[in-house]
């Protein structure tokens, strides 16, 4: 039974990995790609926020609360230190509960500019239609000028959006967290992309 569990424990993760890993391959340039099939992309609340990054978020903000809590109560051995202790606790613990508000307060963000998102795609005619509440967007070869793409490259945790400007005048604005995002500059790969870097890439 042991020799089971071990198993289990083991391999089922790895097959879970590469069955993901196939899927994503056939989702994207496989045979379900949009660039063949028609595909529709859209999101809801739970699969937006409740995501492996999010669940390690509130982990490591337990930590902190923690710390935050135990700057006050915890007992310093020797008592000469526990000035010290009691500050660097509180530091670290400020520290780890400031950028797990800072990191979700980005995801609310981002998230009233994918809330009621569809992206359906049309391989025949090569356009995408793009839902955004109660409006609709046709787009086809020509009619996005360029993209500018803000990020905080280089963090643990990357957080990037997409401007996209219109010939006509207009933008739209896209969190790469919006499933389906990629497939934009997928189906039009010829529009000039800009990329800019902010630290805290809140859309505003």
């Amino acid at each position: 039974m042991e020799t089971l569990i071990i198993f289990l424990g083991v391999f089922l993760p790895v097959g879970w990995g590469i069955w993901r890993m196939v899927r994503h391959t056939r989702d994207t340039i496989g045979t379900n790609s949009p660039m063949k099939v028609k595909r529709v992309y859209r999101n809801d609340w739970w699969g937006y926020f409740v995501t492996f990054d999010n669940v390690m978020l509130c982990f490591f903000g337990i930590a902190g609360c923690f710390l935050l809590i135990g700057a006050f109560i915890f007992h310093f051995v020797p008592e000469t230190n526990a000035f010290i202790g009691r500050i660097l606790a509180f530091i670290l613990g400020g520290s780890i509960v400031g950028m797990i508000l800072n990191m979700l307060l980005m995801d609310a963000n981002h998230w009233k500019y994918a809330k009621g998102v569809i992206i359906e795609t049309f391989p025949e005619e090569h356009e995408l239609e793009l839902t955004f509440g109660d409006s609709k967007l046709r787009l086809k070869e020509g009619d996005i000028e360029r993209v500018l793409v803000t990020s905080n490259n280089g963090a643990k945790m990357p957080v990037t959006y997409a401007t996209y400007y219109l010939t006509n005048g207009d933008y739209f604005i896209l969190p790469y967290k919006m499933p389906g995002a990629w497939v934009v500059q997928e189906y039009f790969k010829k529009i000039p992309t800009e990329f800019k870097h902010k630290r805290f890439p809140f859309i505003p």
